[in-house]
């Protein structure tokens, strides 16, 4: 099973929102779709989705069309928008029956019953949506994007405004989820990404930057050494050690320099320390993050 994106575009009048997009994801993969607010995101998966027609391109899943076969296609899916519209008067396993007998599925008190305890919702199926928390009404909103078992699960900003438990449950079923279907998901939490992504696609300006793994995307960026001095080291900032090399100034103690060469860094700082004698209190090795890559990306 295989999601195929060719040179997607859209535009909303002149303005190009989704310019010629190109992507394909495997089975088994949790994907994390990321990009600045107006990068093309959510406009790009409302059109995987079929809810936007595109005016370039094509979306293929198992070898069926979004625009061909709509319906095959749909039937394939899964998808929770961003906002995720609920019927909130209808109780939560009122509204599942619903789906699902939209979806038609056979056995559906089965399946719901699978639905609500997958999803962590059996202590509030008997509850109005309305009367839900946030995170209960992004539970309800995954259980019914995932009812019919979908071939491709669709989630834009699943866990926006969630509480520290509430991420850790819905990122738990998100990586569940992925082991019988693709999950593509946008977010603009980049610690969700690196817990529970196995790649990442970058959109910035409506263009593809990045499509690639956590640790292909990460292994590019330049590391860096962390030292700290038990002097302030401001009034030396100017002198020739430092004018050669990129840094970050952290505070009057801290810096953060950037070097492929590390152990020549420390070996030079150590130098330093001992040529203007000042003390080294730390110094360690700092990895590029995650969000790092995602400015150099974006900017």
């Amino acid at each position: 099973m295989t999601l195929i994106v060719k040179g997607l575009s859209k535009k909303y009048g002149a303005q190009l929102a989704v310019d010629d997009l190109s992507f394909s994801i495997d089975k088994g993969r949790v994907v994390g779709f990321l990009g600045p607010n107006g990068a093309g995101k959510s406009t790009t998966l409302k059109m995987i989705a079929g809810y936007l027609q595109p005016d370039a391109g094509a979306v293929i899943l198992n070898g069926i069309s979004n625009q061909e076969n709509p319906i095959a296609f749909k039937k394939l899916i899964g998808y929770l928008p961003e906002g995720n519209p609920l019927y909130e008067e209808m109780y939560v396993k009122e509204y599942l029956s619903f789906i699902s007998n939209i979806h038609g599925i056979v056995q559906s008190a089965n399946r719901i019953a699978e639905v609500i305890l997958e999803t962590g919702l059996t202590p509030m199926q008997h509850k109005k949506i309305g009367a839900l928390s946030k995170g209960f009404k992004q539970r309800v909103g995954i259980a019914a994007a995932i009812i019919h078992k979908p071939a491709l699960i669709l989630l834009d900003e699943p866990t926006s405004g969630l509480d520290p438990n509430q991420l850790i449950e819905i990122r738990t079923l998100i990586q569940n989820l992925s082991k019988d279907a693709i999950v593509l998901f946008s977010t603009h939490i980049l610690q969700e990404v690196s817990a529970i992504c196995s790649s990442v696609i970058v959109l910035h300006q409506s263009k593809l930057v990045a499509n690639t793994g956590i640790d292909q995307l990460l292994k590019p960026a330049q590391p860096g050494v962390r030292v700290v001095f038990e002097e302030s080291i401001d009034s030396y900032l100017k002198e020739d050690f430092f004018t050669k090399y990129i840094f970050d100034h952290i505070d009057k103690h801290t810096l953060v320099i950037k070097s492929k060469d590390i152990q020549e860094v420390k070996k030079s700082l150590l130098n330093f320390a001992l040529d203007k004698g000042l003390n080294i209190q730390a110094l360690q090795t700092q990895e590029a993050s995650l969000e790092e890559i995602f400015k150099l990306l974006t900017h």
